[in-house]
């Protein structure tokens, strides 16, 4: 199930019944959950079962008149009833919780057996110490469901039977969605994995090969961002741009990214800025078109980089929904004209579509109207057979 579907998920049930997300580690499911619960309205209390002790799920015992209660922990909250009870009890005032909200039970599989039985009346029966939640709250929980990868404990089937089951799958499409929304990720974090998008997420295969090393994924490549930006912002204090490519930086930006994606995620991004990165995008496409971009654009299709040609695609389509507004100037009408004519014929076919159908108007009369297009509706009818019945 992808994040947008998950998050719809988790407004929309029933909150009586449990939910359960299953994935790797760093994949957004605890951004997908305080999402929910930030779209709710509501508040989201986190907490991370692995370090948890029973003590601090089932809370402290007291005595009254020699029997023997449980004052909760703070994070749990409390129905007004309850409350009230408990302020009689203690002598003190106890606040009730809000009426409404998620209580986020992460990491449930690394805990220890006595914790998942603690957790398990909450899960089960939305209740603790007989203390029961208030009718608002969804109880929701994570786990990384790939025992061969992960040191967890097993969950039996008498416990999930009690879940709603989500395995947790957010798209690629969805992270760079999120990736370019107000900056999210850095420049050069997004153009690198949109260029290289088989690195946003690691293999199987590499989680096990990595052993006590680190490997990439979609929450480190978030901390490195957050990391360049920083260096960025401070550059003059601390003496290095890390992407000015000289060799003292490179050298940096290589610790840098190794620490955070590891060796082989850090090596690419490495060479990555050393030779592509403000080298080739959709400004300089359009905009600065000349013989070295020509040939270096040649390079790339004959070294087979189609993956890298498909992002350019991409990125001009995204440059041309945030610059222009009715039509391409007569240059840039040129130089995405020379662009296309390099590239493969079913990348041009990709192009076309997704410009007629995102750009209408832009793509309308750079084919029709601009000053190279008889030459475009040759090049584009070289891949498609009729080019304007393709709808929006």
């Amino acid at each position: 199930m992808d994040f947008k579907t998950t998050k719809t998920m988790l407004k929309y049930l029933d909150p009586a019944q449990s939910v359960l997300l299953m994935g790797n580690h760093g994949i957004g499911k605890s951004d997908c959950v305080r999402l929910a619960a930030q779209e709710l309205g509501v508040p989201c209390v986190d907490i991370r079962l692995s370090q948890c002790d029973v003590g601090d799920l089932k809370g402290m015992p007291f005595n009254v008149k020699g029997q023997t209660y449980f004052a909760p922990p703070d994070f749990y909250p409390l129905r007004e009833d309850d409350a009230a009870d408990l302020s009689d009890f203690l002598g003190q005032e106890v606040k009730a919780g809000a009426p409404a909200g998620i209580l986020f039970l992460d990491e449930i599989n690394r805990a220890n057996r006595e914790v998942q039985q603690a957790a398990f009346e909450i899960v089960l029966d939305r209740r603790l110490n007989q203390r029961r939640l208030p009718d608002g709250w969804r109880v929701v929980a994570a786990i990384n469901d790939n025992d061969s990868l992960y040191s967890v404990n097993e969950l039996d089937p008498a416990f999930l039977d009690r879940y709603f089951v989500v395995k947790f799958r957010p798209t690629s499409d969805e992270f760079m969605t999120w990736g370019k929304e107000d900056n999210n990720l850095h420049p050069a974090v997004y153009e690198f994995l949109m260029k290289y998008p088989k690195f946003i997420d690691p293999t199987e295969e590499a989680i096990k090969q990595a052993g006590n090393n680190k490997v990439h994924g979609r929450r480190s490549w978030a901390h490195f961002s957050r990391t360049l930006t920083r260096f960025e912002s401070n550059k003059e204090e601390s003496g290095f741009d890390l992407l000015d490519k000289s060799p003292a930086s490179s050298d940096l930006l290589f610790m840098t990214a190794q620490g955070h994606v590891g060796n082989t995620a850090g090596t690419q991004f490495k060479q990555f800025i050393a030779t592509d990165y403000q080298a080739l995008d959709a400004n300089i496409i359009l905009n600065k078109w000349d013989k070295t971009i020509e040939k270096r654009l040649s390079d790339i299709v004959k070294a087979g980089r189609t993956v890298e040609l498909a992002a350019y695609n991409g990125l001009l389509i995204e440059w041309v929904q945030e610059n222009v507004k009715k039509s391409l100037t007569d240059k840039q009408s040129k130089n995405l004209y020379n662009f296309l004519s390099i590239v493969p014929n079913e990348l041009v076919a990709d192009f076309w579509k997704k410009f007629n159908g995102e750009c209408r108007e832009i793509s309308t009369h750079w084919y029709k109207q601009s000053s190279v297009a008889s030459s475009v509706s040759k090049l584009i009818l070289g891949t498609l057979q009729n080019p304007e019945t393709i709808k929006k």
